[in-house]
């Protein structure tokens, strides 16, 4: 095999839009190196790293799409100010399996309660299963 020097490498992962790996190339190598990976660790290691980037870029783009009016998760609800509400259901929407079965989730109350931010997290929170599942090309059924 031919030396492949490194902007020919570049070139390459380019043309294969490899962009993670291209970004931090330098960095991923020298850190398979120090951790004396083996060419089968290395090559996953790499790999990983732009199915990581691809799969931030998605949710990214679906956030960007649902056009929510902010950022929430649910670590950041407050459930002791929401005694009435079920903090186990809560979490139980979270695993998304009502979208599996094409459920509705409708939050009714006064206003300041906090429905909008659960709704903005379970959406979040649904845009990422999607991603996951369409990563491992998983069915929702």
């Amino acid at each position: 095999m031919t030396a492949v020097d490194h902007e020919m490498l570049v070139a390459m992962l380019d043309r294969l839009k490899l962009t993670a790996i291209r970004d931090q190339l330098d960095t991923l190598l020298d850190e398979a190196a120090r951790s004396q990976m083996t060419l089968r660790e290395a090559l996953a290691f790499l790999v990983t790293r732009e199915i990581a980037r691809r799969d931030e870029r998605r949710i990214s783009m679906a956030g960007k799409i649902a056009q929510f009016p902010f950022v929430r998760e649910l670590d950041g609800f407050d459930f002791d100010a929401q005694p009435s509400l079920d903090q186990r259901q809560i979490r139980e929407l979270a695993t998304c399996r009502w979208i599996a079965h094409a459920d509705t989730v409708l939050f009714l109350g006064p206003p300041g309660t906090g429905k909008t931010h659960l709704a903005v997290a379970l959406g979040r929170e649904a845009i990422r299963h999607i991603v996951d599942r369409a990563g491992r090309e998983i069915p929702w059924t």
